[in-house]
């Protein structure tokens, strides 16, 4: 983790939005989630897909200026038991979708205001989304992801916390 780039954005970023952006979730291969004693396990993941700037002159003739990061969640449940070494093993993406019972998949868009007059470094814009953004946008996801498995009639399952990374850049 770069430290120095994540303090920049921190102290220079401040958010302003957090909005759900668009939205998909299914039931898949022919799953019936009312069917008794269906072994599931969740698995779930999160990361920032885009960031771009905007600048605009407010009423009074002020610039402000932004950074708007684009983020995805994601859960599905797979039918089980599942092996260790199927879970682990991301080439097998193409059995684990097999095995697939539902997914939810909610993309977010989050808006920080930049309050300085230079630029933000791109480390910092970097691991400003890689560490922060995801973190702030999980509170969101969490809930929508409890209602929509609720309103789908599957298991509701406690999304873990969200655990920011602790790996720094000699251990990479």
């Amino acid at each position: 983790m770069n430290r120095e780039a994540l303090k920049q954005a921190v102290d220079n970023l401040a958010i302003q939005m957090i909005y759900l952006c668009s939205t998909d979730a299914h039931l898949c291969n022919d799953f019936d989630p009312l069917l008794p004693n269906q072994e599931l396990e969740g698995q779930y993941n999160i990361g920032v897909k885009s960031c771009f700037a905007k600048e605009f002159i407010d009423e009074s003739g002020s610039k402000l200026r932004f950074l708007v990061y684009q983020t995805e969640a994601r859960m599905r449940y797979l039918k089980g038991p599942i092996s260790d070494e199927l879970k682990n093993d991301l080439e097998n993406e193409e059995q684990l979708e097999k095995l697939m019972a539902a997914e939810i998949v909610a993309t977010y868009v989050s808006q920080y205001a930049i309050n300085c007059d230079d630029e933000l470094s791109p480390d910092a814009v970097l691991e400003f989304g890689r560490v922060n953004v995801p973190h702030q946008i999980w509170a969101y996801w969490r809930e929508y992801c409890h209602a929509t498995c609720a309103r789908m009639a599957l298991p509701v399952s406690i999304l873990p916390m969200y655990i920011i990374n602790k790996v720094t850049d000699s251990e990479r």
